[in-house]
């Protein structure tokens, strides 16, 4: 859990209030907001009962849940939300969730915003773990080998451990063998190992998007999960403790398997959760929603892999920009700037991207001007906008 005496914060408000102004700049809506827009709930029902190893997972399901019964299922455009939950007198969550893209990127979106997150509040010395448990197929090979390995060793087992085993949750029994650096977790099988060739695909989009992003991180085997909740990814953010150790701040990962266990549906989801204690002012200041000026739109990978240095030159340089970087059409991407009203379009595709340069377009005139990356945020001051 992230407690304020870790930031450079003197309080959850100024804490949160940071949060809020990075998550919005990457295209984070508050959910709350999300939902006001569309039509009221449907009533839906949890048609299979996942099993389920980690309390923070049951909270999944009631999130899931909310995006099935408001037809997130059904929207074409993928939606990054994020929520404040109040887990008690004392502790809270800031919940991320990128919903609708099965695409490496929302993993990349994720684990850059919450570098940013961390950065800001004065950790820079953390370290984002990383494992996959790969797709349905290569998660249940993988909890097979497990559970072979695990009930071989049964006997050199804690109490708790086995009665996870026999409970029939290996992955528990593994997680919690790992939280108390148990021997046995040693000689246990790498679920990198049973990758198929989809899924060593996907890992490998993650690790790419993580390493254009400037993130510091490390692949971790002993990060698990229920493979009726996680497919592919799951990753931690740690920070040093004063133990010589490493504290937990952020915890996430994609659960596409959730919603398909859960309610029949395909709806994929990557989501992040921050634990966070109340301290001083608990609530972020009231907020008003200024629609930005700019609309960075990117086409092909070299362009998305650069796409999260430019924005945060520009979040840096303190040019408000809205983007969509999950969005794979171009055409999508300036359809949103009209309905939007943006006066000027930021456009980098694979020649810019390889000169470091940008189109920056006048949504009214259709002129436009190529501006060097090294100029673009004192370029985009200088603009006069109405």
């Amino acid at each position: 859990m992230l407690t304020v005496a870790h930031t450079n914060c003197a309080s959850t408000g100024e804490l949160l209030d940071r949060s809020l102004d990075t998550l919005e700049f990457y295209g984070f809506d508050s959910l709350d907001h999300v939902l006001k827009e569309r039509k009221p709930a449907r009533v839906v029902k949890i048609v299979g009962t996942p099993n389920l190893a980690l309390p923070s997972e049951k909270k999944l399901v009631a999130a899931t849940k909310c995006f099935v019964s408001h037809g997130f299922n059904r929207h074409s455009r993928p939606r990054f939300v994020y929520q404040m939950e109040k887990s008690g007198s004392k502790t809270a969550s800031l919940n991320l969730h990128a919903i609708g893209s099965g695409s490496a990127i929302a993993e990349g979106v994720l684990i850059a915003t919450l570098a940013t997150l961390v950065r800001d509040a004065g950790l820079p010395n953390f370290m984002v773990h990383i494992n996959s448990i790969g797709d349905r197929e290569s998660s249940t090979r993988f909890v097979r080998e497990l559970t072979s390995y695990l009930r071989s060793r049964i006997n050199d087992m804690p109490t708790y451990a086995r009665d996870d085993m026999q409970a029939g949750n290996p992955i528990r029994a593994f997680t919690r063998l790992a939280e108390k650096g148990s021997d046995i977790i040693s000689g246990a099988p790498n679920p990198m190992e049973f990758l198929n060739d989809e899924s060593r695909a996907h890992l490998r989009g993650v690790l790419e998007y993580t390493e254009s992003m400037g993130v510091p991180y490390e692949l971790d085997t002993s990060i698990l999960g229920s493979n009726d909740c996680w497919q592919h990814t799951t990753f931690e953010v740690r920070i040093p403790d004063e133990h010589a150790g490493s504290l937990v701040i952020a915890r996430g990962g994609r659960h596409n398997a959730l919603a398909q266990k859960s309610f029949r549906i395909d709806l994929p989801i990557v989501s992040a959760m921050i634990e966070h204690e109340i301290h001083g002012r608990s609530r972020p200041k009231r907020r008003s929603r200024n629609e930005p000026k700019f609309f960075f739109a990117q086409l092909g990978p070299q362009a998305k892999m650069k796409s999260f240095s430019v924005l945060e030159n520009l979040r840096e340089a303190g040019v408000p920009v809205f983007q969509q970087v999950a969005i794979e059409s171009i055409g999508s991407q300036l359809k949103q700037a009209e309905e939007r009203l943006i006066p000027y379009t930021v456009i980098m595709g694979h020649k810019e991207a390889l000169e470091d340069t940008a189109i920056v377009r006048n949504m009214q005139s259709r002129s436009q001007v190529v501006v060097p990356l090294a100029n673009l945020s004192s370029y985009l001051k200088r603009l006069k906008v109405a």
